[in-house]
Formats: structure tokens, sequence, C-alpha cells
């Protein structure tokens, strides 16, 4: 016999709250399209203008800021506070990209 009380484990009072990220085709074309302006910043930069002073900084924030927001949703990362939530969602990734491209094209 040992001096030592046995070890209960205590189960939690409540389960946790986390579903899972749904596998639609959905989050595989917001990562895809969020890969393809990577690749396009990337390697052609002056996508957005052929000189500094052309360029068209403000449509290239917004253009990344979508392309972030969709790896965000691309990868299946969900956040709790639905601020979050809504500003990682894929359609708010689309918009910012169709915004940012539309910036650029309007100049």
């Amino acid at each position: 016999m040992s001096n030592y009380p046995s070890v209960q484990k205590n189960e939690p009072a409540t389960e946790p709250m986390e579903k899972p990220a749904p596998q639609g085709g959905g989050r595989v074309l917001v990562f895809c399209l969020s890969l393809v302006v990577m690749v396009l910043i990337t390697a052609w930069p002056h996508f957005f203008g052929t000189t500094p002073d052309t360029m068209d900084h403000n449509a290239a924030m917004v253009l990344m800021l979508g392309m972030s927001c969709g790896f965000v949703y691309g990868i299946g990362f969900t956040p709790k506070l639905r601020l979050w939530r809504w500003l990682f969602s894929g359609w708010s990734a689309i918009g910012l990209m169709l915004l940012g491209l539309l910036m650029l094209w309007m100049k």
C-alpha cells in the first residue's frame, strides 16, 4: 500500500463550446484568391504603379488587408468575438480584395 491518496480526475463542469470550422469550398476559394494576390504583389510589384509617385498606396493597403483576412479565414480560424468574426469572414475578405482592385482600376 502506498501512503499517497488516490488521485481522481475531475471532469469539467461544462464542456468547452468549440465548434469546428466548416470545411466548405468557400474557404479553399478565399485561400486561393489570397495566394494569387500574394504572388501578384510579390512577383509584379509594379502592378500598383511604375514609380513611387504613381503607385496607389491606398489600394495596396486595402488589397493586402483583404489578402490577410482571406488567409485567416482560409486556414479555418474562427474568432470568438463577433466583430473579429465579421472582419475575418470570407465575404469581407473578398469584398476588400475587390475594393482594392476597383480602387486601382478607377485611378
